[in-house]
């Protein structure tokens, strides 16, 4: 199955919004909620969140960015964590959020697993521009 592979300004904006909503909810005030446990009880749901959102992050990234294969992973990859230190720094200087480690880590753990799903998966060798995809 062939991916579409739209023009480059609609993957870079696509990419864009994405990184806009992660620094939206970011920087707003959190509600006030009693710790949840996420799926398998190991680690709270806060960072299921994180490794979900910086996961879409990176597939975002990775479709927009024009090089191919293992590079394109490694900007998705590295953009995606790089953003996600940038938004725990502009968190440390927020008085209702905190500069933490454990969230960046979790961070980088959704891009660098998202990362891995898109190669296993081979998307990169299924992108085909817009125009070669039949209806």
């Amino acid at each position: 199955m062939r991916v579409p592979l739209l023009p480059w300004p609609v993957r870079a904006a696509a990419a864009v919004a994405v990184a806009a909503a992660i620094f939206a909810v970011s920087v707003t005030r959190p509600p006030e909620a009693a710790a949840v446990l996420g799926p398998l009880g190991l680690v709270g749901m806060d960072k299921w969140v994180h490794a979900v959102a910086y996961g879409g992050l990176a597939v975002t990234v990775a479709y927009a960015v024009p090089a191919r294969s293992r590079t394109r992973l490694v900007i998705a990859v590295g953009a995606a964590v790089g953003f996600g230190l940038v938004v725990e720094s502009v968190q440390y200087g927020l008085p209702f959020r905190s500069f933490d480690l454990v969230d960046a880590t979790a961070n980088a753990t959704g891009a660098v697993l998202a990362a891995a799903v898109w190669r296993l998966l081979s998307v990169g060798r299924r992108l085909e521009p817009v125009e070669d995809v039949d209806d």
